[in-house]
């Protein structure tokens, strides 16, 4: 501020700094899902187990978040297609049984038992939070 100044423009001053730094540490914090022992941060593309990070592909964490924010729906492999690579994509639909495998073996306990990701035979996948 540049001199000679008011006390009451200071004041408002001091008061519009504090209210951008409490508006920018409360953007800080991060929505978090939490589906058994997972916390998913979707803003920052971060997984964790247990606390520990996970390394994800954009694809499965894609399809982990189709289901995150879909717990107990059952989806199609065609469904999750265009869901995660969209409408235009041109691909087989098994990429979606091996993107599928590949994120159980990340997240489950058991991958040959799943728990959170749940095959529903003739029908698709759906994502049980424990």
């Amino acid at each position: 501020m540049v001199k000679p100044f008011s006390p009451m423009e200071l004041v408002a001053r001091v008061k519009a700094h504090i209210q951008i730094h409490r508006s920018l540490k409360e953007r800080k914090k991060e929505n978090c899902l939490k589906a058994g022992n997972l916390e998913i941060y979707p803003e920052s593309y971060k997984v964790l187990k247990k606390g520990s990070p996970l390394e994800l592909t954009g694809r499965e964490f894609e399809i982990l978040m189709l289901f995150a924010r879909n717990p107990n729906i059952a989806f199609t492999r065609e469904r999750i297609f265009d869901r995660v690579w969209g409408m235009e994509a041109v691909g087989d639909m098994a990429t979606v049984t091996v993107h599928i495998n590949n994120l159980r073996d990340k997240i489950e306990e058991d991958p040959s038992n799943p728990q959170l990701i749940q095959t529903i035979w003739g029908v698709g996948y759906r994502f049980h939070p424990a």
